[in-house]
């Protein structure tokens, strides 16, 4: 007997207990917009070995936008509605409009996209969550509606297609998987996954545009001047900041016109890099000391997103937001925890950057 259709009789003997964790994640799939999704436990006890296809993720989605679904068949054994055989159902099926926006769950690499028999249409994801690696697959979507292809990599929210009805389908619905290790590993329920992973429900997704940002699709300028880091008057404060963080920040504003920002500080007694004029906070639409939630926190991504996508041309050396913090020299490893550079309480609203990003440029 395989493992998958073993896997299957385990949950529906567990019975209660597998559907009491289903039940978490499919009437509420998310974490609060404004609280930093968990990943930092892992979920399988069988540590996955496979080695880890992309860098950490920076939080997960549930994959359908908040308020466009209903869930119509749960992971585990049941008949066929069109075959009418009695086999093991790999995924959880969510009833939603055609057209409505499908988006990855995590941030990862695209491992396939294309027909694939009773699915009709198949995007499969892998990604880095907890340390583990896993994978993600989105079914019966039209060709016609794929946006992106094998080798790209998305970022969590980001639309990757639209809900169809292509294949072994009785209407238009996604059937969202999760297999552990990599593409090809074993399907397991993916309801209590996004419960442990906390998915953030998002009112909408952002688009495959370049960076994954729902805003601009213009790519990022490379500094072109002869003194990146020659002292230039700060537009934000009355200091100075570098020629090449000045450079960073004027496309910054110009791409996302509805951000706030705050460069130079002298911060005594303190090695900052504000103080040298290489570092900027930005606001998106919330104050100091408020965290960032529903539009702001949506901005707040597309805008780190954006940066992310775009760090080596900008020369921007690292990143820090909601918790987390984002290098150049350690982009393989993804997103990690951010401990608060020992000058701050990484747990605070302002210390843990969970109010605003926080962006350096290379000296």
């Amino acid at each position: 007997m395989s493992k998958a259709v073993i896997g299957g009789l385990i949950m529906a003997f567990l019975g209660p207990a597998a559907v009491l964790l289903s039940m978490t994640v499919l009437l509420n799939p998310s974490a609060e917009a404004s609280c930093l999704p968990s990943t930092s436990a892992n979920f399988f006890s069988n540590a996955q070995t496979v080695a880890a296809p992309v860098g950490e993720s920076s939080r997960v989605v549930f994959p359908l936008p908040k308020g466009t679904w209903v869930k119509s068949s749960p992971f585990g054994m049941r008949r066929h509605p069109i075959t009418g055989v009695y086999k093991l159902h790999s995924g959880a099926d969510f009833a939603a409009p055609s057209g409505t926006p499908i988006l990855a769950a995590a941030d990862g690499r695209v491992a396939s996209a294309g027909p694939a028999a009773g699915y009709g249409n198949l995007i499969l994801i892998e990604h880095t969550v907890a340390g583990q690696s896993v994978a993600t697959g989105y079914a019966h979507m039209t060709a016609a509606s794929i946006l992106v292809k094998a080798g790209d990599r998305v970022t969590a929210g980001q639309q990757i297609a639209s809900v169809g009805s292509t294949g072994y389908s009785t209407g238009p619905h996604l059937h969202f998987e999760l297999r552990t290790g990599t593409a090809s590993g074993p399907p397991v329920d993916p309801a209590p996954w996004l419960a442990a992973q906390g998915a953030v429900d998002l009112s909408q997704g952002t688009s495959s545009s370049s960076g994954g940002g729902c805003g601009p699709k213009e790519d990022a300028a490379s500094y072109d001047g002869t003194n990146p880091n020659g002292m230039v008057d700060d537009p934000t404060t009355d200091g100075q900041i570098t020629e090449r963080t000045a450079f960073v920040l004027a496309q910054v504003r110009q791409q996302f016109p509805n951000t706030a920002w705050s460069c130079y500080s002298p911060r005594p007694g303190q090695p900052s890099e504000h103080s040298l004029g290489r570092a900027c906070d930005g606001t998106f639409g919330n104050s100091i000391g408020t965290r960032a939630s529903g539009p702001a926190l949506d901005l707040g991504w597309t805008v780190t997103n954006w940066m992310k996508a775009n760090a080596t041309k900008l020369g921007v050396q690292y990143l820090i937001w909601q918790g987390k913090i984002w290098s150049v020299a350690r982009s393989a490893e993804g997103w990690r925890a951010y401990d608060g550079g020992g000058m701050y309480d990484p747990t605070n609203v302002t210390g843990g950057h969970f109010d605003h990003l926080h962006f350096t440029v290379v000296g």
